[in-house]
């Protein structure tokens, strides 16, 4: 903990002059994307140069923004899904869990995830970019550009959630030596795209045989649930719910959830869906060695939706 204090120290004290530089521009910068969305259907062809530079523009501020995120952030919430936290929640385990505090934070590539997944050769990993790639308006999903129904599209994403029983929260192996029935995925802080502090967080977990568990906390009210979902693993979608609501529906991918930062589509009823941000919280660094300032990784994935499962 002592150095997990010290390393996001050390993130604040260099990073001033470009938290300043972010909030002065951010308007100006908001403004210019949206405008650019909402020219879109002038430039759907995804191979016209506007339509890159669009992109590139949108995923520098996402990725400014989630740097502002892990600064407002710091070290305040590391006590979300810890070992104590599964065992306090009221739908956990008795007690606290004898594991290392920090199992269910750690980050996963998609070698590993997808090892762990799939038994069959791994597919290559799909990433959605919601608001580029995917773009819903109306009762249209634009799906690379190509015209989808909504419903077609939306119904099967948001079943994965609403038609999945509980499952049992993810704990580590319970010895040393004995293959895990879950792997964490990490940490995330749920955020709009333009501004505002994340309340929300998600430690999200998978099994082998594709449920989703975890856990939620709103940081704004100490409300903590027990998340249900599921991955398609031909599509390559996972959703997800918080607690017995099924009226809210979480949507994104796999390959998505290997990134520092992602889109993520959030269904609040049938008809209105919204586009928000996940951002990964940094694992601490290991205790025995030297406090380092976490980087976010800004690398942009590749403009590869999921095609449309066949009905």
């Amino acid at each position: 903990m002592d150095n997990r204090h010290e390393s996001m120290q050390q993130r604040n004290e260099g990073r001033q002059e470009r938290r300043d530089d972010f909030s002065k521009n951010r308007e100006d910068r908001w403004d210019n994307i949206s405008n650019n969305r909402e020219d879109r259907q002038d430039w759907r062809n995804q191979n016209r140069e506007d339509w890159q530079n669009h992109r590139e523009d949108m995923w520098d501020y996402r990725f400014d923004r989630a740097d502002e995120i892990w600064d407002n952030c710091g070290d305040r919430y590391d006590n979300c899904f810890d070992d104590r936290w599964w065992g306090h929640s009221g739908w956990g385990y008795g007690g606290y869990y004898p594991a290392n505090p920090w199992w269910w934070w750690r980050p996963v590539t998609w070698a590993a995830a997808t090892s762990f997944v799939y038994a069959t050769a791994p597919p290559q990993p799909v990433y959605i970019d919601y608001g580029t790639t995917v773009v819903q308006e109306g009762e249209t999903v634009y799906v690379d550009n190509k015209p989808v129904p909504a419903e077609k599209y939306n119904e099967p994403v948001v079943n994965l959630a609403i038609n999945v029983e509980q499952p049992p929260p993810p704990a580590p192996p319970a010895a040393e030596g004995k293959p895990a029935e879950w792997m964490p995925l990490g940490v995330f802080a749920l955020a709009q795209e333009e501004k505002g502090d994340p309340v929300m967080f998600f430690q999200i977990s998978i099994s082998k045989d594709g449920k989703v568990s975890g856990g939620y906390e709103s940081v704004l009210t100490g409300d903590q649930k027990p998340i249900a979902g599921q991955i398609d693993k031909e599509t390559q979608n996972l959703a997800w719910r918080i607690g017995d609501n099924i009226e809210t529906v979480y949507a994104t991918t796999l390959a998505n959830l290997t990134q520092d930062v992602s889109t993520v589509a959030i269904h609040f009823d049938k008809d209105r869906v919204q586009n928000w941000l996940l951002v990964r919280m940094p694992e601490p660094p290991p205790a025995d060695q030297p406090p380092k300032a976490p980087e976010l990784d800004r690398k942009i994935p590749p403009a590869n939706p999921i095609p449309v499962k066949a009905q």
